[in-house]
């Protein structure tokens, strides 16, 4: 199912992929128009994705609210209805917004100016994680040949931070050009694959101070739910992911290394240790010993250095490495229950 009004140019494509997001759309949608000088620059694509409940009455309400509005449907997965989307995106540029975040009051604005001025090849900027403010510059800054592999380094070592799509605004003719899409066959960090894939082909990239999305933290949200399938996902894209940074300098590949042991992280807070959990004690000490015995964990952890464990997140990863698995255990717990505490108090605000 597809329907489109009519043919349009805008200058940014909004892609939104949208399942069982009744409650969230229209805002999301919303946040769009918000402010906005010419709606005609942009154009909004929403990709329904498989939906039980009346997101598509909700899509068909915001067709006949916003002009530039398209509804498309797909079968289910995140990264698919991505790819439809950029397959019938006709803006030069690409915005990706999840339906249950928004963008801030007015930023579209801000958005417009930096696809006009074309100065870089990927813009990335602020945001809002719940009630924190994630910024990663006072002031614009420019990454072209000889400081990208900085950049690309430091996204590596900082994933949870920058290795997402949204908050980005992304040149479309090198996602077409050198057929960037979505990987269909990853469920878990299919966000961080694909901007491996993007930045290699990148010339330039402009770091903004503008905080310009609303993540809302989603307890529901596959990365975040239990579900006891996280560590072969993880895996499967983490080896995905190798063999697209095989190509890059050394100094980067280093940085992937850290790359996958703050997926390992993830992997233990999440799925292994998490509040959800219900498996005895004994069996997650034993199986946080199988998955550090895989092979896309076994490098990183050998060559994971101390002085590397300055940041707090990875102490645990160094007591695996130091065979200290009963205290790594209970610090990925304690990361669990603390994560748990956070996601409440934001959804109570």
């Amino acid at each position: 199912m597809k329907m489109r009004k009519m043919k349009s140019n805008p200058l940014v494509s909004f892609i939104i992929p949208t399942h069982n997001a009744s409650k969230t759309i229209e805002e999301s949608v919303a946040s769009i128009f918000c402010e906005l000088k010419d709606p005609n620059l942009v154009e909004v694509i929403i990709i329904e994705n498989a939906s039980t409940d009346d997101t598509i009455y909700k899509c068909l309400k915001l067709m006949n609210k916003y002009k530039n509005v398209y509804l498309y449907r797909t079968k289910k997965g995140v990264s698919n209805a991505r790819n439809e989307g950029l397959k019938q995106s006709n803006g030069k540029w690409i915005v990706f917004l999840d339906a249950d975040d928004y963008i801030v009051s007015g930023m579209v604005n801000n958005i417009i100016i930096d696809a006009k001025s074309n100065r870089a090849d990927l813009f990335i900027y602020g945001y809002e994680s719940g009630n924190t403010r994630i910024i990663f510059t006072k002031e614009a800054k420019l990454f072209k040949s000889d400081n990208l592999d900085c950049l690309k380094i430091k996204m590596l070592k900082n994933p949870t931070k920058f290795m997402t799509v949204w908050a980005k605004l992304f040149k479309k003719e090198l996602i077409i050009k050198n057929d960037i899409f979505f990987n269909s066959q990853l469920r878990l960090a299919e966000d961080g694959e694909f901007l491996i894939r993007f930045n290699k082909v990148c010339r330039k990239v402009l770091l903004k101070p503008e905080s310009i999305y609303h993540y809302s933290i989603n307890s529901s949200s596959t990365v975040h739910n239990f579900d006891g399938k996280k560590s072969r996902d993880y895996v499967y894209a983490l080896e995905a992911g190798k063999k697209a940074i095989a190509s890059e300098k050394e100094s980067v590949k280093e940085a992937y290394l850290f790359y996958v042991l703050m997926h390992l992280n993830l992997l233990m807070v999440h799925e292994v240790f998490s509040t959800k959990n219900t498996m005895v004690w004994g069996k997650k000490i034993e199986s946080l010993k199988n998955i550090c015995q895989l092979d896309i964990f076994i490098d990183s952890i050998k060559n994971l250095k101390i002085r590397q464990c300055s940041n707090i997140r990875m102490i645990p990863v160094l007591l695996v490495k130091l065979h200290c698995y009963n205290l790594a255990a209970v610090l990925f717990k304690l990361r669990s229950w603390q994560n748990k505490k956070k996601e409440l108090a934001d959804t109570a605000k």
